[in-house]
């Protein structure tokens, strides 16, 4: 469904522009136009020679450019040269196109690439469980697919990258793709980010340059150390010009990412499973129980990056550059939780006015009215526990290259060789322990939108309270690697209206393996007795471990009393011994075949695409037609489970099938500083691998909970989107613009993934699996300004000001849960209303920068069915984040940094509205003090 105002609004602010371009600019206003940009770092995608009478001032376009982005040119003021040069490359590309350029060398605006990103039109982030910015989408489609200089890059079994991985330090620009043309890699209907890091060439001669920062986290309660180096320079000899770049970054955060939780929202019962009404006979609802979820570690991240570059003359280069980094993470996951719904009779509640029909598909009370409690006490034999998982990760992400480039007076062309390995390899040692009953939980209820809860009387701060329940151990390791080559070429036809043509192929070869191990929860020696209100003397914890296994957690607002659980460095040092304590053989859990997985793609793909452009009316116009083919060849290994013999037997899987992607684009250039774009092509994304996994990997059930199962779909086939694109862009100055846009992506076989209740072997499970969706719609608009205040009397000359909107809506036809009917819903990951708000100054030697993130509420996922409905949604923690810094002199740099300066916090909800609290994500504060160089 359109939007009638939006469109109007968004017709009208275009409109307006192309009135004030079709006035006579004036020459000190004039900035440059349109010339093509390299969408990779190959000639293909170079400059192609426009008509003839406009070849002078495409000449005088190119040279701005590349001005504009070496930045071993930005000297006295880094923060207005960064946005003319990200303002360079959106005017000048072919494609819908935005970026951010760093400062200086080491500083982009944020401290890691994921949260710089989240400052560029049209681009949300989200934390993990970690408190890590991990998940990047683009208009709000996590489908993105990712290369380093221009090529393909990947983190374990994924086929994005995991942004987090790279320090921004080492990074010189990221774009943002948003269209789509036959020069760049498939895979992401939302779009692609190019990650581009420094070269010596880059530089006009030596260079160095260092960071190094403090930075305090409020919660993590440490002072970490981030730094790079990065060392540069260029020499000519006799048989040519060399150049020689290397640069490492480390970084290392302690985090303490505390979350507290209601589970699913179920139909009120007394201990006999009979519903308790109101007075006036509505059903109530209240949380199924209530828990704490914390996240306490210690990150270490270490990067290393070079480049060596060679031109024996001016028309031929030869390159050899790769990246490496690697993560380590140990991390305390400490659970806390009740469920006393429905195991005993509430003593005590309140119900609110909030009240809706009762959404439980199946349930004997569907459609029912029901309202929505605000407190209450339970006391009785109820489940109460703590539970302690201690994590240890790594991994690794490398990728090399050799390529080299050639250009003639009519044809360019070049090759590049590249190999990537990455792993990351996850261990998990959990022991469970819980309270003997009886247990008085009490739920006063969700102010500061938050479950508020506890025990009555503490029992949780006395480790004699405290009894030995199951050892769980999980383990997974993940491997890929991929052999690429591609060859690219540019031909300038240097017609009246064909002007170049592009073309090139691309072949990969791309493994991917997966195993993980058996998931089963093993009770302590001689049992648990009845569990709770009886349990057996001999498994005490303080009997079986009397000194070092307990250590107080932290509290919160919603929490306020602290509470025990395993010590990580007791559960990682003593693991053996508790697993023969358990009968259980030393060393990891035994693999499963159902968590087990091989997939090998080879794909071959050529492309071809013509650029032209002539005048229309006087006004100069230009744009792309192409097409790129693709063969996927896919080979699957992996395992079937048959549930009745509980038999895991090895399977094979083949597909293999073309693509085929179009794209078009039209340019018209109003005059050089007010251009219309637009573009239209086919873009897809290939299934996860992990989704492709047919078996079954199950969990079993504990005394509070079903039985956890998640399996792939290898009938699964890749998302497709006819892309439409318009957009207005008019650039007054130097480093300022206004530009709308309007897009339309129409979008076939979406995956989601849904959460249902089945039985498998007789027990009861949630069933975790993907599932195509049908035909759907994603659509929006967006506004972009950016500008500096030059015309401010004295010191006020050095404020500018950024601002970005994004208006997205978008739904698709798919099952409300397997099995069940098709339904029109939203799509995942899409908030309609995004925005940024920077202040900016610089002058003086000053540098400073109050930026502030909106993104509304989205959809989180999809679960089983409940009495809210199917879905939770997830109101993200906007955030303001605060910049300065100061030069001390050309050379040396003081920074200061503050990020989530008034403490805002994650919120999400089982189904709409704000009475249903599922979980508060408290985020964390950081401050940081340090010193940049360069020389």
């Amino acid at each position: 469904m359109k939007h009638p105002i939006l469109v109007s609004c968004t017709a009208t602010l275009l409109a307006s522009a192309i009135g004030a371009g079709l006035f006579p600019a004036h020459a000190a206003d004039a900035t440059p136009g349109n010339a093509t940009v390299a969408a990779q770092d190959t000639t293909s995608q170079a400059a192609a020679a426009k008509s003839k009478e406009g070849e002078d001032r495409n000449k005088q376009r190119e040279e701005a450019q590349k001005n504009a982005v070496n930045l071993s040119t930005i000297t006295v003021t880094p923060l207005r040269s960064s946005l003319e040069s990200a303002q360079t490359i959106k005017q000048n590309s072919r494609m819908v196109v935005d970026s951010i350029v760093a400062e200086d060398i080491g500083k982009l605006p944020d401290n890691s690439v994921a949260d710089a990103m989240q400052r560029i039109t049209g681009v949300q982030v989200a934390p993990d469980f970690q408190g890590e910015t991990a998940s990047v989408v683009i208009r709000g489609l996590p489908n993105v697919a990712t290369t380093l200089n221009g090529r393909e890059i990947f983190s374990g079994v994924g086929r994005a990258f995991a942004f987090q991985n790279l320090p921004a330090t080492a990074v010189k620009d990221v774009k943002v793709y948003k269209t789509s043309e036959a020069s760049l890699i498939d895979g992401g209907i939302a779009g692609l980010v190019d990650m581009d890091l420094y070269r010596p060439f880059d530089f006009a001669g030596s260079k160095v340059a260092g960071t190094f920062t403090k930075t305090y986290s409020h919660f993590g309660g440490h002072v970490d150390p981030n730094g790079s180096f990065l060392l540069s320079n260029r020499w000519n000899t006799d048989i040519g010009e060399f150049g020689a770049l290397a640069n490492v970054g480390y970084s290392r955060q302690h985090y303490d990412y505390n979350a507290v939780w209601g589970d699913f929202p179920k139909v009120l019962t007394d201990g006999s499973g009979n519903p308790i009404r109101t007075g006036s006979g509505n059903l109530i609802e209240a949380p199924n129980g209530f828990g704490a979820d914390y996240n306490i570690g210690d990150r270490t991240r270490e990067e290393f990056n070079y480049a060596l570059q060679w031109k024996p003359n001016d028309s031929t280069e030869v390159y050899l550059e790769g990246i490496y980094d690697w993560d380590s993470d140990k991390y305390n996951q400490p659970y806390y939780f009740s469920f006393p719904v429905g195991s005993v009779t509430p003593s005590q509640y309140t119900v609110g006015n909030n009240c809706y029909a009762n959404q439980l598909t199946g349930s004997p009370y569907e459609g029912q009215t029901i309202c929505d409690a605000t407190s209450g006490t339970w006391t009785g034999n109820t489940y109460a526990a703590t539970s302690t998982q201690a994590h240890t990760e790594w991994g690794h992400d490398i990728q090399n290259s050799l390529g080299a480039k050639w250009h003639g007076d009519r044809l360019s062309l070049s090759t590049d060789l590249s190999f990537n390995s990455t792993s990351f390899e996850e261990q998990t040692f959990i022991v469970d322990t819980f309270l003997k009953a009886p247990i008085t939980t009490v739920w006063t209820g969700t102010a500061g939108n938050q479950q508020n809860w506890g025990l009555g009387g503490n029992p949780q701060t006395d480790p004699a309270n405290y009894y030995l329940n199951g050892l769980f151990q999980d383990w997974n390791d993940q491997r890929a690697q991929q052999w690429a080559w591609r060859a690219d070429g540019n031909f300038d036809i240097n017609g009246d209206f064909f002007q170049y043509l592009d073309f090139g192929v691309r072949y990969a070869d791309h493994k991917a393996e997966y195993h993980g191990s058996y998931d089963i929860s093993t009770p302590p020696p001689g049992g648990t007795g009845a569990i709770s209100l009886a349990p057996n003397p001999a498994n005490q914890v303080i009997a079986r471990f009397p000194n070092g296994y307990f250590c107080s957690e932290p509290t919160t607002s919603a929490l306020p009393v602290t509470w025990l659980s395993g010590c990580y460095n007791f559960l990682t040092s003593n693991a053996d011994a508790i697993r023969a304590l358990y009968g259980l053989p030393a060393g990891p859990a035994a693999e499963n075949p159902g968590r087990y997985y091989q997939i090998d793609e080879k794909s071959t793909a050529g492309y071809a695409q013509v650029g032209y452009g002539n005048t229309l009316f006087g006004l100069s116009f230009d744009g792309l037609m192409g097409m790129r083919v693709e063969r996927m060849q896919r080979h699957l290994n992996a395992f079937s489970y048959d549930a009745s013999t509980n038999v895991y037997t090895p399977l094979s899987d083949s597909t293999s099938a073309p693509v085929y992607l179009p794209n078009f684009s039209f340019n018209l250039h109003f005059n050089d500083q007010l251009q219309l774009r637009l573009v239209a092509a086919k873009t897809l994304t290939y299934p996860d691998f992990g989704s492709l996994n047919p078996s079954i990997s199950l969990n079993p059930g504990t005394i509070n909970r079903a039985g956890a199962a998640s399996s792939g779909n290898p009938d699964l086939k890749p998302i497709r989107s006819n892309n439409y694109d318009a957009s207005l862009e008019w650039y007054f100055g130097p480093a300022s613009y206004v530009s709308g846009g309007l897009f339309y992506r129409d979008i076939n076989g979406y995956i989601q993934n849904y959460t249902t209740d089945v039985t498998i072997g007789g027990q009861p499970y949630q069933l975790n699996s993907p599932q195509s969706a049908g035909s759907g719609h994603l659509d929006g608009a967006e506004f972009a300004y950016q500008q500096f205040f030059d015309f401010l009397p004295g010191i006020l000359s050095g404020l500018g000001a950024q601002f970005n909107y994004t208006y997205i809506e978008g739904s698709t036809r798919s099952p409300q849960y397997i099995g069940g009917p098709m339904t029109q819903s939203p799509l995942q990951n899409v908030s309609k209303n995004n925005y940024n708000a920077v202040l900016m100054y610089e002058r003086y030697n000053w540098s400073a920068r109050l930026a502030y993130n909106f993104r509304s509420r989205f959809i989180d996922g999809f679960n089983q069915p409940t009495v809210a409905g199917v879905y939770d949604e997830v109101k993200p923690a906007n955030q303001v984040d605060f910049s300065l810094g100061y030069d001390i002199n050309k050379n040396v740099t003081m920074v200061f940094n503050a990020t989530n300066i008034f403490g805002a916090n994650l919120h999400e909800y089982w189904g709409d509205g704000d009475t249903r609290p599922r979980d508060i994500r408290y985020q964390d504060r950081t401050v940081g003090l340090g010193v940049r160089i360069k020389m």
